[in-house]
């Protein structure tokens, strides 16, 4: 069976590679500034997607509707 020394030495190893992994990998990581920006720019994306969708609808029905009437629009 280990002793307690034994025991502290292995947790304080982990202790170390854990620690110095989570500060290697901090800087890679998203802080709530840049999940605002990241949600602020798909919001708007969304509604330019949205109004181009609009747009191209209602200028394919007006070009059916001139097409198969005749009618100018």
């Amino acid at each position: 069976m280990a002793t307690v020394e034994q025991i502290n030495a292995s947790l304080s190893e982990r202790m170390v590679k854990l620690e110095t992994t989570i500060e290697t990998e901090r800087p890679h990581l998203a802080t709530k500034d840049d999940v605002s920006q990241v949600r602020v720019a798909v919001e708007r994306q969304t509604r330019l997607l949205v109004m181009w969708f609009i747009a191209t609808q209602i200028a394919i029905a007006l070009f059916l509707y001139t097409a198969l009437t005749g009618a100018p629009a």
